[in-house]
């Protein structure tokens, strides 16, 4: 029987990939109930009996290009007032000129901006626990079609899933449920992303979290869970730059005197606080914070039993007709992207074609349906090609259809 010594930083789920078996199966050989483990502890890494089975992660391609985020829709039309524009010359800037001791700590977040006659190139240096780090390149004058703020930026960040895993493993009830976020922030962002030229204000992280109440500032969600998780780190990373975030059912965020979409705004408008968001992006908190708010707001909506869909004549959970890897992911992703609502919408469309394509004509032969066709009508069914090639990088995935009756 083959051994393994657990070192600093491992998981569970580094263990297993190492050695091409599941979570599941390591717990099982070491009769773990938990995913508990110390550096220095000697786990069992085979059965003993020759055979591994095989386990291994969805394959995303690389080099995936950002897509845009969908508008959230604003009463009458309105937009945020983002003032006017100017590419501005060559220039490198810190210190907010607030005043006080925010001037002094914001001061260490120094913005390079480089006039590129129609827009800025942008780098932030910001403070980080290996001294100062500096982002990649970014823009200003975003060339999108839903650009509403020319002053803001797109940022798909550094602070990336694979590196940040162990940080938060213990918080999802089945390791595939960490593959399937894996999945959509390759789509979305890194956990330190940034988005602020369009309709959101100001988004944030790994599924682009908005700020804009419009669109429901779940972004205000996120900085809540962090302060009620840990107070001291939500201070080390926005309180003492001036942010803050207030109330329970629907938290208000707060930025110098500004508060609601007037804070964000502010956010959105100054590349130093928004170097604080992206500074705060490699934080451990901060990390576990979107990783809870994402199952909560997504993914236990998206897989809950209520959660169905209108065909032949009656309501159909879901979780009887898409169940497998794959069915899974597309239900997480599609309410990420599209809402929940809409993501109904989306799959009442594709599910209705594919059982006529199949020849199932009641409810109670949906749960044989061919996933894949589901995914595929999706992809037919949409106009956008940013969004038909999202789907398409699922299909083209190694999460598996293979139903799961468990």
């Amino acid at each position: 029987m083959a051994t393994y010594t657990v070192q600093p930083k491992d998981t569970l789920y580094s263990i297993a990939k190492k050695f091409n078996i599941s979570v599941d199966q390591l717990k099982q050989f070491n009769n773990l109930y938990d995913n508990n483990i110390s550096i220095g502890q000697t786990l069992n890494v085979s059965s003993g009996g020759g055979y591994t089975p095989s386990y291994s992660d969805p394959v995303y391609p690389s080099n995936n290009p950002v897509y845009p985020n969908t508008d959230p829709v604003y009463p009458n039309n309105s937009t945020p007032n983002y003032g006017s524009y100017s590419s501005g010359g060559g220039s490198s800037y810190s210190g907010s000129g607030s005043g006080g001791s925010m001037a002094s700590s914001i001061s260490s977040f120094v913005v390079r901006k480089d006039n590129k006659g129609s827009y800025n190139s942008i780098v932030i240096s910001y403070p980080s626990s290996y001294g100062t780090d500096t982002t990649g390149t970014m823009r200003d004058n975003y060339p999108s079609p839903n650009l509403v703020n020319p002053r803001g930026v797109s940022y798909f960040g550094k602070s990336t899933f694979d590196s940040q895993r162990y940080q938060f493993e213990d918080l999802l009830p089945k390791p595939f449920y960490a593959d399937v976020l894996h999945f959509i922030g390759k789509n979305e962002g890194c956990f330190d992303a940034v988005n602020s030229y369009d309709k959101a204000i100001f988004s944030f992280g790994f599924i682009q979290f908005t700020g804009a109440s419009a669109s429901g500032s779940i972004l205000s969600k996120v900085l809540q869970r962090m302060k009620q998780n840990n107070s001291d780190a939500f201070y080390n990373s926005f309180g003492k730059f001036g942010v803050d975030v207030s109330g329970y059912g629907a938290p208000v965020v707060s930025v110098r005197g500004a508060s609601g979409d007037a804070a964000f705004t502010t956010v959105a408008n100054d590349l130093q606080l928004t170097g604080v968001f992206i500074a705060a992006g490699f934080e451990r908190e901060m990390i576990r914070a979107q990783i809870q708010i994402a199952q909560e707001e997504y993914m236990n909506k998206a897989l809950s039993d209520a959660t169905g869909i209108g065909i032949f004549g009656q309501q159909v959970p879901l979780n009887r007709i898409l169940f497998s890897e794959g069915g899974i992911a597309l239900r997480v992703d599609l309410a990420v992207n599209r809402g929940l609502s809409g993501s109904l919408a989306v799959l009442q469309k594709a599910v209705t074609q594919a059982a006529s394509s199949q020849g199932i004509y009641s409810a109670s032969g949906l749960g044989s349906i061919d996933e894949r066709s589901v995914v595929q009508a999706v992809i037919n069914n949409d106009v956008e090609q940013w969004k038909k090639d999202r789907t398409q990088k699922l299909l083209n995935s190694s999460f598996s259809f293979d139903k799961y009756y468990g």
